[in-house]
């Protein structure tokens, strides 16, 4: 009973229990009692172990929502920007635009005058110019290179260029006055003329570069990050030759067909501002428009020529561009007009359909006459009569018009094979070599574990006639004694 009460004592509070009872219950019972530090240290270890695992994880917690937040912050900044530079994009188009129509205004008030008197018109067109002012700077944080300064320099002198308001000094007027009264007719101008307002005008449509880098900033592809990750990580820019590769792939017909309308009416103008009559007049805008067509199909009938260098030099770049504008609507419309894949199955099912019945046809005409070759052979016809020779030649006829078919209908399944069927077809074969792969790995798995099974069993009949050999030699001893 004191063993008992010893052990009662040291379970219930282990910390005032004294040796001497520990040592009497581990005598009476063969039990090694533990101190009771030891367990303390082990419980505290094991809570502190867990309050740096909370805490780790937290802070990792913490550093996830922190690098979340900055990637945020940063699309945030990135997506304001790009609203930023479209809007600025947009203004540029609209000035550079602008000034574009103002200066073919400007002109025509000019040519419908004569003597090339000034008008309070022109003056205040002229001074609008001044206004039509392009901000080409981008982005003052982003790095300069000396492509970018030179570009932005490049930028500015062609938005800088535009005519300027001037005057006809009086005695010119009156010199122009005296010469036109006194003569009836007037010498025609010399192929170097150009008006100052037609040669500083004429630069100005190169601002139609603005379209260019209005459609970038517009389009669906470039605003969107997703779209320029998977170009970025491809080593694909998304600028304006992919942007217009991919809307020509798109709407080729209506590209083409907007390209060609803004140059047809940009060039006739332009031939109209630099070619002259013998009366010193400009041509109408419908001479111009007939030369810019003769001159574009490089067909030149020659009722109408360039008077001057730069009607010259617009005809022949009109002539360049409609060379290669020639061979883009070619390719275009030869791509339009190709089968697409439902077509080309359908085409080629009709086909497959029409050359079977044809074979068939030319089959039973090779049957047909073969028995009558073989009939008149019977009946001693004479083998040089025409009714012999005929039917010989029906027969060989039929005979080469089955192999004709034939020869068809393998190149109509050729035809139908095209790189999307032989992509499927690849994708099949290497999933089912994949499938195969596996079942012969498991095949060989099941053998493995059938060859372990079948040595097992060889051993467990071996040591089973071994204990019957055994068993019968023992009992044979005992039944000899």
């Amino acid at each position: 009973m004191a063993n008992i009460e010893d052990t009662c004592i040291s379970l219930t509070n282990p910390i005032e229990a004294d040796s001497s009872s520990a040592t009497k219950l581990s005598d009476s019972l063969d039990i090694v009692i533990l101190p009771s530090t030891t367990t303390i240290t082990i419980n505290s270890n094991v809570s502190n172990n867990k309050e740096i695992h909370s805490r780790s994880v937290k802070k990792q917690k913490i550093a996830d929502n922190i690098l979340l937040s900055n990637i945020s912050r940063r699309l945030a900044i990135r997506k304001n920007l790009h609203k930023r530079l479209s809007f600025v994009t947009d203004i540029m188009f609209f000035l550079g635009i602008l000034g574009i129509i103002l200066m073919i205004i400007e002109n025509e008030i000019k040519f419908s005058q004569i003597n090339n008197n000034d008008t309070m018109s022109s003056w205040c067109i002229k001074i609008l110019f001044l206004y039509d002012v392009n901000n080409s700077i981008q982005d003052s944080r982003a790095t300069l290179t000396n492509r970018k300064i030179f570009l932005i320099i490049l930028e500015i002198l062609i938005c800088a260029i535009h005519p300027v308001p001037h005057s006809t000094p009086p005695y010119l007027k009156a010199s122009l006055k005296n010469i036109d009264s006194n003569s009836s007719t007037s010498t025609p101008y010399i192929l170097s003329y150009i008006d100052i307002d037609v040669a500083l005008g004429l630069p100005m449509f190169a601002r139609f570069y603005l379209i260019c880098r209005s459609i970038v900033f517009h389009s669906h592809l470039f605003r969107d990050s997703s779209s320029r990750s998977v170009g970025y990580l491809n080593k694909i820019s998304m600028d304006f030759l992919f942007l217009i590769k991919t809307y020509l792939e798109q709407w080729p017909i209506g590209c083409l067909t907007t390209l060609c309308l803004i140059f047809f009416i940009v060039g006739s103008w332009c031939l109209r501002a630099c070619n002259y009559l013998p009366t010193n007049e400009h041509v109408s805008f419908l001479d111009s428009m007939w030369l810019f067509v003769v001159t574009f199909t490089t067909v030149g009938y020659g009722d109408f020529t360039p008077s001057t260098y730069c009607g010259r030099s617009i005809t022949a770049i009109i002539s360049m561009v409609g060379v290669f504008s020639t061979a883009l609507v070619i390719a275009v419309l030869a791509q339009q007009l190709l089968l697409d894949r439902c077509e080309k199955y359908v085409h080629n099912f009709v086909m497959n359909i029409e050359l079977a019945k044809e074979h068939k046809i030319q089959a039973a005409n090779v049957v047909k006459f073969a028995v009558k070759v073989w009939y008149i052979e019977n009946k001693n016809i004479s083998l040089s009569s025409i009714r012999y020779l005929q039917v010989r030649r029906r027969l060989f006829q039929a005979i080469h018009l089955v192999q004709q078919v034939k020869q068809e209908r393998g190149k109509l399944i050729d035809n139908r094979i095209d790189q999307i069927d032989l992509l499927t077809m690849q994708r099949k074969t290497n999933a089912q070599t994949y499938e195969t792969k596996e079942q012969l790995k498991t095949m060989k798995v099941k053998i493995d574990n059938i060859e372990e099974k079948l040595i097992e069993m060889n051993t467990n009949i071996n040591n089973t006639v071994n204990d019957i050999q055994k068993t019968l030699n023992i009992l044979s001893a005992e039944f000899l004694k």
